[in-house]
Order: C-alpha cells, then structure tokens, then sequence
C-alpha cells in the first residue's frame, strides 16, 4: 500500500507540473488527450530539471518538499489559467467505431505494461539510466559531484543528461525505496502519451480519422519497439526520446499549417527537452528548430525567431557548464571531431551505408516497416510537394545521417561493431516520424504545393473536431 501511495503522489506531482506549464503555454483550451499527453512529457522533464537544479542546495525531505511545492504551485497556476480561457475550446468527439478502437488500443496498452512488468532492464537502462537513479536516491535525491570523476563508473556514461534517472529517482523518493519492477510503469506512460500524439498529428496530416487509428494500432507491431535493445521493455531513453521528438514534431507542422502561437509555443518547449533526454536529442533538436526558424523567417518575425533558440540554447549551455564545472569523465566511444581524424576514416563511409542497408532491411527487427516509409517518401516527393512534406523528411533524412556520420569518428576498434550495436536504438528514436510520413503519404487529396503558414492575423489554430 505504501508503494502504491508514492507511486499516486509522484504521478499527481508530475501531472500538476506539467499541467501547469501547459496551460501556461497557450492561450485555449486543447482537447483533453493532446493535454494529457503533454502533461506527461513536460511534467517529466520539469520534475527532473528541478531536482537538478534544487539538488545543488537541498537533499532529502528538504529537495523532496521543495520540488514538490513548485509542482502543486504550478498545478494551481494551470487551474486558474485554465478556467480563464473562453469558450469550451477543441473538442474530441466520439463516434461509435472510434469507441471499439480505443478499446483495442487500450488492450495493446495492457500487453505493452504486461510486456515491460515481465522483462528485466537491458544494459541502459540497469547500468545507464537506473545506477544512477540508485545513487540519486542514496544521496537524498542528487547525484553526487564525485559519480562524475569516478573512473570505476565511467562505463555509465556520466556524460549523459539526467532526464530519465531523476525522473526514475522522483519516483524511488516517493516510494521510499529504489525498486526496478515498479519503475518499469513508466514506459508504457510514454508509449500512450506518445500513441496519443500520433493520432493527432496522423489525423491532420492524413485528413482521415481512419488512418490515424490504422497506425496507431499497428505502431507495436513493429518488433523493435517492444522486442529489441531500447524498446519499450527495456528501460532505455530511446522511445521517451522518439515520443517527444514526435510531439514536437506535431506542433511545427501545425504552425507551418496556421501559423498559431500556441502551437510554436509547444513546439518550442518540447524541441528543448530533447537535449535533457540523450545526447542524440541535441540532433533532433537543432533540425525541428531550423525547420521552425525557416516559417518563422517567412513571417518576418525575428523575435519569435530568437526566442524560439533560447530554451534549447539555455538548457544545453547549463548542461555543459555543469560537465565542465564537475570535470565528467567521458568514456572513450567517439575520437575528437576533427579534419584529421575525418579525412583518415573517410572510407568507413561505405561500410557505414552497408551497414544501415542490412539493418533497414531487417524484417526480424522492424517487418516491412521501413520499406513502407521509403515508398511514403517517394510518394510525398511526387504527389505532395509541399513544404510540410519536404519538412517531415528532412526531419528525418538529417538526423539519420548524422547518425550515420558519428560512426566516422568512432574510437572503437570495430566501428562495424559499433553500428551493430548502437544503430538500432538510433533508429528507433526515428519510427514516430516514420509512421507521420506515411500518414501523410496516404492522404487521399494532395495538398496544393509551397504551402506556408499565412501572415499574421490569419487562422490561428487548426480545428480539432472529428467528425
């Protein structure tokens, strides 16, 4: 019983958090789902940046309380913002077909979590992710400075951010107790809020409530996502990545749509919590934030331009003044980026394109889903031509090579080895985009070409109802 009242209690921590920031990012109300969904993803991430931030000056009951009261403060902030927005705002309307698929999609949510309460952590998520999370909670809810510098610990990669641990260790605080078998809900929680994104986005970009639901449902049979290293059973931060990068992902393409501040606004927030998740997410983040510099651009609108960089920008300065400040320990994966080292490895540049044909041909690993992605982009390239489309693959196409183009500068003494190894779970923080792109693919009336979003003054936010 008390397990399961820390458990309540982080969760509702984290929901006022997020619930909070939410309804401070726009000026409407949102449907339910798109709400709960980003309640989540942004409740995580303030909840771990402020144990980070408060853990310099509190431990114990004291860093616990602390964030504790910001949480409930900002839930009290979003309630009163919220009642203060007019109107009923975005309505999600059922029909009758929609209730049977949400109850198949719930069943597959029921496996997902049977899935993950029946498998041990991988080697991240245990030895990455959950050591420290440990150390944490032993240390009253901050790493300790000399986890850092450890050389006994530098195959834990203290270099990564500590968006996943610090969440894990909200929880480990609450419960009282470090546990792996409870920690393991949480996946699942970014499985749904993430499912409950795809619906969303696959709807308005397909124009087809059918198609939403068809990738929805189809999204785990997909064996990586639930059956291979940085999977959701795992315990990795591959697919929390994925998820919000897909959240993002969705807002920029409402605002390369309308034009809408809020939707800039939530693409803004969820593109700068990608560099706290992993350090791939420093990637996803620069190419959702170009693609959004470019509407904005088009707008004439430099202010907006700017202060769409400053989260990223900010937390990823913070992050590296902390590394430099603690004297992190890097494992030696990567040489230094460099023309000699580029132009000495150059030719790796063939058995790192064999490599990703293998793994992208993979049916054991990923079925016939990247074939289907691969066809979804010629199709956008000849019947859409439209600049969402061309968006989408670059959000794809550019942070898969430079993936690939990392591996130039590996330090391994198999950089094949290497690919092997990592490549998979890279690609994995990808398939969201992929089933977007497919989405798009089948829309049935091609959008009419170079479409931006209008000037000011034009629609505001595109119209939610399904009917």
């Amino acid at each position: 019983m008390t397990i399961l009242v820390g458990i309540l209690v982080a969760l509702f921590t984290i929901g006022a958090a997020g619930f909070g920031i939410t309804a401070l990012l726009v000026r409407q109300r949102i449907s339910v789902w798109e709400s709960a969904a980003l309640t989540w993803f942004l409740g995580t991430a303030s909840v771990s940046l402020m144990l980070w931030i408060l853990g310099f000056v509190l431990r114990g009951w004291a860093l616990q309380i602390g964030v504790a009261a910001v949480c409930v403060m900002l839930g009290a902030l979003g309630v009163t913002r919220w009642r203060s927005f007019s109107g009923a705002g975005q309505r999600f309307v059922f029909v009758r077909t929609d209730n049977l698929l949400a109850a198949l999609s719930c069943l597959e949510l029921l496996a997902i979590v049977h899935l993950s309460f029946h498998h041990t952590l991988g080697w991240d998520g245990l030895l990455v992710w959950e050591l420290k999370a440990r150390y944490a909670f032993l240390n009253g809810g901050a790493l300790p400075a000399d986890y850092f510098q450890d050389v006994t610990r530098r195959f834990s990669h203290p270099e990564y951010p500590l968006f996943l641990p610090l969440t894990e260790t909200w929880f480990y605080l609450w419960i009282g107790d470090f546990t792996q078998f409870w920690i393991k809900l949480l996946f699942p929680l970014w499985y749904a809020a993430g499912m409950s994104m795809l619906w969303f986005a696959a709807r308005e970009l397909s124009g087809n409530r059918w198609i939403a639901w068809s990738l929805v449902l189809l999204f785990p049979f997909i064996p990586s996502v639930h059956g291979a290293p940085g999977g959701i059973q795992s315990g990795y931060a591959d697919m929390p990545l994925g998820m919000i990068f897909l959240g993002a992902i969705f807002y920029l393409q409402r605002f390369l749509r309308a034009g809408s501040r809020d939707s800039l606004m939530l693409c803004v927030a969820l593109g700068a919590i990608l560099p706290w998740v992993k350090r791939e997410g420093a990637i996803l983040w620069a190419v959702t934030m170009l693609c959004a510099l470019f509407a904005i651009w088009n707008r004439r609108n430099l202010r907006s331009a700017l202060f769409s960089l400053l989260p990223g920008i900010g937390l990823i300065a913070a992050w590296k003044t902390f590394e430099s400040n603690v004297h992190v320990l890097r494992p030696p994966d990567f040489l230094p980026v460099s023309e000699e080292f580029f132009l000495a490895n150059f030719k790796r540049i063939s058995g790192i394109g064999h490599e990703l044909y293998l793994e992208l041909c993979d049916t054991s690993r990923w079925n016939i889903f990247w074939a289907l992605v691969v066809l979804a982009i010629l199709s956008i390239l000849v019947r859409e031509r439209t600049v969402r489309g061309f968006v989408l693959i670059l959000l794809l196409v550019v942070p898969l090579a430079c993936d690939c183009a990392s591996y130039i500068f590996s330090a391994w003494p198999s950089y094949i080895a290497h690919i092997e190894q990592s490549l998979p779970r890279l690609l994995l923080q990808l398939v969201p985009i992929g089933w977007l792109l497919i989405a798009l693919a089948l829309r049935s009336t091609p959008n009419r070409p170079a479409q931006l979003a209008p000037p000011p003054g034009g629609q505001s936010e595109p119209g939610t109802d399904c009917n």
